[in-house]
């Protein structure tokens, strides 16, 4: 069997608009022991017949063709396959910077490095990434080894971004420590990433960026919802069930987990209430309020107040949460700011 160093997964689901851009991004890699793996996750659009294409053209590109099963199984069906000493995630509707890969490979056998970390370029559907005054780097503003207890914090206090595209896996991180994505329609990979930093002994950080992640707008109504308010309390606790089971750590991150807690509650609020000022529609409010009140309710406020990690602003959206005034206030600032427009 041929060596592989990096196995890369692109999950693909109605993006054919961008699945030649990223898939072009990816084939052409200067990395030279590189496995690609494309799997159709029931697309309904022409997403199938470009990938049958492109294998024409590259027969080596492994393709998983199955029914619909939403992004979290499509990428645990790349890991299954994926045979390389290194594992990359691609986002169909992104590309990547050509020699990508074989930059943070370099890094990563130099040191024998775990995790990779690069940063990224965002923009947003319709906008060339050419463009200047759009263009956005983001990311981690360090070039150099993190140490692992640092990294937990910045990923806590979202510093570190969950995302598992801008990184370089080690495979036997996933596999060694039991590692998969969670069944959930949002933030399916912010447990994974902290469970993959937690589980690694050397991380290292790219200052320079080398993914290009689109941000197409999506109406809130088609990607907001009961089960998403839920997948994101349950990644929460996740990563607490791991912090609280491991005393070594535990004195040093309980902190950071309330904020990383805080700033999700505010989260799923802010998304709730957008959606119910854009639809009118509050059906939903009883059960909404009994995903997010047992959180609320084991909120102190002097404990609010006394977090130096939290910033004012995280301070006054919380107390606005905690007091239930939230609620009453979010609808008169959303109609002020549509009339501003």
């Amino acid at each position: 069997m041929d060596r592989v160093d990096v196995s890369i997964i692109i999950p693909v689901y109605n993006v054919e608009e961008f699945l030649p851009k990223c898939l072009d991004s990816v084939i052409n890699q200067t990395i030279d022991n590189k496995e690609i793996i494309v799997i159709n996750d029931g697309s309904t659009d022409n997403c199938y017949e470009i990938i049958k294409e492109y294998k024409k053209k590259f027969p080596e590109l492994v393709i998983i063709n199955q029914k619909n099963s939403g992004i979290s199984e499509t990428r645990n069906a790349g890991l299954k396959a994926a045979r390389g000493e290194y594992i990359a995630f691609v986002d169909s509707d992104d590309f990547v910077e050509l020699d990508m890969f074989e930059k943070m490979y370099k890094i990563a056998t130099n040191g024998n490095i775990d995790i990779v970390i690069c940063n990224y370029i965002l923009y947003k559907e319709g906008q060339g990434v050419q463009d200047s005054n759009y263009k956005k780097i983001e990311g981690i503003d360090k070039e150099g080894f993190l140490d692992k207890g640092e990294a937990l914090k910045m990923f806590l206090l979202n510093d570190i971004k969950g995302y598992v595209w801008n990184k370089l896996h080690k495979r036997k991180l996933f596999f060694d420590n039991k590692i998969s994505f969670p069944d959930f329609v949002v933030c399916e990979d912010t447990p994974v990433g902290f469970l993959l930093l937690a589980n690694a002994n050397k991380i290292y950080s790219m200052i320079e960026p080398l993914y290009y992640y689109r941000q197409r707008e999506l109406s809130l109504t088609r990607t907001f919802s009961i089960k998403s308010m839920k997948d994101m309390i349950y990644g929460c606790y996740i990563m607490r069930d791991f912090i609280t089971k491991n005393p070594l750590i535990y004195g040093e991150l309980i902190d950071y987990y309330r904020v990383y807690l805080i700033k999700t509650l505010w989260a799923i609020h802010n998304k709730y209430f957008i959606q119910s000022s854009e639809t009118g529609d509050k059906k939903y409010y009883s059960e909404f309020k009994d995903i997010v009140s047992k959180e609320v309710d084991n909120l102190q406020i002097s404990e609010i107040i006394r977090n130096s990690k939290l910033t004012f602003k995280d301070k006054v959206n919380i107390l606005l949460i905690k007091t239930k005034t939230y609620g009453l206030i979010f609808p008169l600032l959303y109609k002020i700011k549509n009339v501003m427009k």
